[in-house]
């Protein structure tokens, strides 16, 4: 299953398109759900030696999560393959939910944040190994790089599926089908300071200063009366919710949440973004049709109605959601309590990542980092900051080398003082700092 977008094919759909054709003598289909627009990308595909299948019709535009995975079980039962590849999340909507829920629908066995295949074991993110067979669905991390196709290769016809062949029923799909609607979007400006500058020299002041900072606690009134919640995000609810109820799942089967659920009827449920909780999330969603907003950052109601607030297009826009469902359900990242300093580590810096832990002794600060360097194994998974990561509220938060992605600000926006370092005075990472210093890592 690939995700096309703008032309372009996800990075993570390339990992796993170049996995599946790794496997010996296997009839490798290249599927995506997207308008004609995606065609030139699908048959250069074809020159790799698979074929491809376009998943097209007007009546599909608008679906969400729940309703794509509902258009893609149909595919699956019409091709009924033996595996399935996909990558972990998209570039574009980032909410890593459609895979799980597709799983869930066909019956197979789910194994996520897949980075090798040998010798029949699928190797995890996490270290987890499993044997690959068939009736399986796998997505993939960035791990491999897709293949150019040769300068002799051919281009095939691609197939294109309309909901004609599939007959999925119309009130399942599309807009009427989906149990998430944005409200509205509007750019991000949250995160934003205003930066002085400083020579290199001044960074010990500007810790000391930083420390020294404080910041007047703006109270909001809360108007969500309550929020069930699952995972260790018991102080993230409270910031949006009067009252808050953890929802109890440990050694619970699916079935077993979905009556607890039932039993309880809460208005709103938040998941932890961590895995296994995700995946729970995700198949509650798809068994009890209850619409699921991915990575939120708000809760809040208006005019009677749920609106969960999320980060979308990189980060850069501000989307309110709404779940047309009498339950409300989002994932959220948890926030690390409170420390005095922080070093956050950007690709930009990673090859003076020996320096920086030296600097951070010297200071007595944990380093955390952006996700390339997570997805790339230089720093665990564990210390990711951002939206796909954790959010930390240290009183100082030093940024080394990063540019700026707002995915990474939502996860450090809550420190008291932000100091950035970089050698480029343009990098945007300069507009959500109270300091800054423009040098080269390696001169610092």
């Amino acid at each position: 299953m690939l995700k096309i977008y703008k032309g372009d094919l996800n990075p993570f759909d390339e990992c796993a398109l170049e996995f599946a054709l790794r496997i010996p003598n296997a009839k490798v289909t290249a599927l995506a759900m997207a308008p004609l627009s995606a065609k030139p990308a699908l048959e250069n595909i074809t020159r790799l030696g698979a074929d491809a299948v376009l998943v097209c019709d007007n009546t599909f535009a608008g679906s969400d999560t729940i309703a794509t995975a509902k258009i893609l079980a149909k595919v699956v039962e019409y091709y009924n393959p033996d595996l399935v590849f996909a990558g972990r999340k998209s570039i574009d909507g980032s909410t890593a939910q459609t895979p799980i829920m597709l799983a869930d629908l066909i019956r197979y066995e789910f194994i996520g944040r897949v980075i090798d295949i040998n010798e029949g074991n699928v190797i995890t993110r996490g270290g987890n190994k499993y044997s690959l067979k068939t009736k399986q669905l796998l997505t993939f991390e960035k791990s491999k790089l897709l293949r150019s196709p040769s300068i002799f290769s051919t281009q095939k016809e691609i197939t294109i599926l309309t909901n004609k062949e599939l007959n999925v029923d119309k009130e399942l799909i599309g807009q009427r089908g989906s149990k998430t609607i944005v409200r509205k979007t509007y750019i991000n400006e949250s995160g934003r300071r205003f930066c002085d500058f400083f020579k290199k020299e001044e960074l010990d002041n500007l810790i000391k200063t930083g420390l020294e900072k404080t910041i007047e606690e703006v109270t909001e009134e809360k108007s969500v009366e309550e929020i069930y919640y699952v995972g260790d995000i018991r102080n993230v609810s409270l910031a949006f919710a009067k009252r808050v109820v953890e929802l109890e799942i440990n050694n619970k089967t699916i079935e077993e949440i979905c009556l607890k659920i039932k039993e309880k009827h809460p208005k709103i449920i938040l998941w932890e973004e961590k895995e296994e909780i995700k995946e729970l999330a995700c198949q509650v969603a798809i068994r009890m049709g209850i619409g699921l907003c991915a990575e939120c950052t708000n809760v809040r109601m208006e005019n009677g109605k749920v609106i969960i607030t999320r980060p979308a297009l990189g980060g850069d826009i501000m989307a309110d959601i709404e779940c047309t469902t009498p339950i409300s359900m989002a994932t959220i990242n948890k926030t690390k309590e409170e420390e005095d300093i922080a070093f956050v580590v950007g690709k930009g810096a990673v090859q003076y990542l020996p320096k920086i832990r030296e600097m951070a002794k010297k200071y007595d600060a944990k380093i955390y980092c952006t996700r390339p360097l997570a997805d790339n194994g230089i720093i665990d998974y564990l210390y990711q900051v951002g939206l796909s990561g954790i959010s930390i509220t240290p009183k100082v938060c030093v940024l080394i080398g990063l540019s700026g992605s707002v995915q990474t600000i939502v996860g450090i926006n809550k420190s008291k003082a932000v100091i950035a370092i970089n050698k480029l005075r343009k990098e945007k990472v300069f507009d959500y700092a109270d300091y800054g210093i423009v040098i080269d890592i390696k001169d610092l």
